[in-house]
This record gives C-alpha cells, sequence and structure tokens, in this order.
C-alpha cells in the first residue's frame, strides 16, 4: 500500500483539527439522543461512528490477490456514509489522503480485509500477529487522545468487532464536535498500522 510520505506531518494535522473540538461548545440539537453513561449524545454521531469504524477496520478495506493492502473502496465508503452530515468532509479528506485503493493502485482489487483474511483460506491469525496489530492500533490512538486508560477498551473493542461500543466510547472522549475529523484521524492510523503490518507479516504471513 503506497502511504505518502509526509503520513505523519499529514496524522498530526488531523490530530490538530480534533484536539481542536475537545474546546468547542457542543451546541443543542432537535435530533434523537441517549445517554452514555451520564452524557447526552446524538444517536446520529454515534451510527456514523460506528459505520466509519466498520468500514475503516473491516469491510472497507481492499488488499490484492497476495493479502497487501491497496487501500479503501470508495464505493462502500459512499454509499454506507452518503446520508450523513459529515459525508462530503470525510470523502474529501479521504481523497486529500490518497486513501482510496484506485489512487494506490492500477490492479483490479478483491475485498478482502485483514481482519478476516486468514479465515477464508482455513487459517487463523498468529498471536503475534494479533498483538503487534493491537500495540499499533493502541500507539496511534494514545498519540491522537494522550495515553487515556479507555484508549484499551477501545481498541479491544474494534478488535472484537464492536463498533457501537467503540463508538460510544470514543464520543465520551469529546470529539463529537468535528466527527470528519476523528474519521479522518481513524483513516490515517489504520493506513499507517496496514503498511507497518504488511512489512512485518508480508502476504498471508501473518495466518497459520
Amino acid at each position: 500500500m503506497k502511504i505518502s510520505q509526509n503520513m505523519l506531518v499529514k496524522l498530526s494535522m488531523v490530530v490538530s483539527i480534533v484536539m481542536l473540538s475537545f474546546f468547542s461548545v457542543f451546541t443543542g440539537t432537535t435530533k434523537a439522543v441517549e445517554f452514555v453513561g451520564e452524557e447526552e449524545i446524538v444517536s446520529e454521531d454515534i451510527e456514523l461512528l460506528e459505520t466509519a469504524l466498520n468500514l475503516i477496520f473491516d469491510k472497507g478495506i481492499v488488499t490484492d490477490e497476495k493479502g497487501y493492502t491497496l487501500g479503501f473502496d470508495r464505493n462502500i465508503f459512499e454509499k454506507e456514509l452518503k446520508n450523513y452530515e459529515s459525508y462530503e468532509d470525510i470523502i474529501k479528506q479521504m481523497e486529500d489522503m490518497g486513501a482510496f485503493a484506485e489512487t494506490n493502485s492500477n490492479k483490479i482489487p478483491e475485498i478482502a480485509p485483514r481482519a478476516v483474511g486468514c479465515g477464508w483460506y482455513l487459517m487463523k491469525d498468529k498471536p503475534e500477529y494479533l498483538s503487534a496489530s493491537n500495540k499499533c492500533l493502541s500507539d496511534g490512538l494514545k498519540a491522537a487522545y494522550g495515553p487515556i486508560t479507555v484508549i484499551s477498551t477501545i481498541v479491544n473493542a474494534i478488535f472484537d468487532k464492536e463498533f457501537t461500543f467503540a463508538a460510544k466510547k470514543l464520543l465520551q472522549l469529546g470529539v463529537r464536535a468535528n466527527l470528519a475529523g476523528v474519521v479522518a484521524t481513524l483513516i490515517m492510523i489504520q493506513m499507517d498500522c496496514a503498511e507497518k503490518m504488511d512489512k512485518k507479516f508480508p502476504g498471508k504471513s501473518n495466518c497459520e
């Protein structure tokens, strides 16, 4: 997967945008809300972030025939996110990052998330691969949001595909004033981790 040489610079910029949202005032809304702990959170925000997490860490990933990550499937992202207010901002940021698979390769890709790829070959992920992936995601989230205790909870929820729970925990961090920025940050983290995992576990060497 071809990642821009300015990956860290871009990630820092996106993180800065997200962190600024911590100081924004969350204005009132007539949309449906629900309580997460003691916090009132707009249901649509939960749905958007849940959908985005599912796309970023599972169904939206594209690999080549050897299992190397190419990027994300634009059609799936557009289809799944088109009814949300942040849709255009998210797609534009992904374009700017070169996150879509067609930007990174002229090959015809196949949809094969690494998260489930081993199962397709009647194999399972090696423990060392799962450990390395977990650490990479944890490190990325800590770089974005600081070493807060909930990070490990969010990471475990993502790996268990409990995306609704992970979305609610992320929203409790106070990031909902700029959800497009949050999604962009998660995409950058996933792209960076995918590149590192492809180098450390080339092809299907993450399977046993």
